[in-house]
């Protein structure tokens, strides 16, 4: 059987760690974590179960999400994700910089080490604006495994998204991950 957090799902399959990811488009990049019980805002349904809205509990954020991996009851609220924040979202310089590989290059990350000692975050962001929404660090999943799978950098340059292969993916303060020598900071 594949490893569920290799690629994301679009089946609604259980994910590492519980609930559901919320990422910038369908099968895109790692922005946050819906933990089990939090509500999420569901706009627009793909064919493929993909879920557009905004994550409510915790994150206050809009984006993708597979809410048969959440298990948690999506309710209908006024819409507050637009289609001009759903466009803008699905660029990856919109969300982070320094990227392991070019646009459409890869599904996962770069084996990085990592410091043990330090702690690996579900979340970071809170809100939609990613330029100026990072630092809150939250909802700590555990330690990190002594390598990583490193995807990219918070815009901000605090954080760097990876895929820890027992937490699976989360966010570490920059100082606390290799990155690999080769970043790419093209659009797609």
């Amino acid at each position: 059987m594949a490893d569920p957090d290799r690629e994301l799902p679009t089946t609604g399959a259980p994910i590492t760690g519980g609930g559901s990811w919320i990422v910038n488009k369908q099968s895109g990049y790692y922005l946050g974590r819906s933990l089990p019980g939090w509500e999420f805002d569901n706009e627009q349904t793909t064919p493929a179960n993909w879920h557009y809205g905004r994550a409510i509990t915790g994150l206050n954020m809009c984006g993708w999400a597979m809410p048969g991996s959440m298990a948690t009851l999506v309710r209908s609220v006024t819409d507050s994700c637009s289609d001009a924040t759903k466009d803008t979202l699905s660029h990856r310089l919109t969300v982070g910089r320094d990227f392991n590989a070019p646009a459409h290059a890869t599904g996962d990350g770069t084996a990085s080490p990592a410091d043990t000692g330090c702690t690996l975050y579900y979340n970071y962001f809170h809100g939609t604006d990613f330029t100026s929404n990072g630092g809150h660090w939250a909802d700590a999943a555990g330690t990190a495994s002594a390598t990583v799978m490193y995807r990219f950098t918070t815009r901000d340059g605090r954080a760097a998204v990876v895929r820890d292969p027992s937490r699976g993916w989360g966010f570490l303060p920059i100082g606390c991950v290799t990155r690999p020598s080769a970043l790419y900071n093209d659009n797609d």
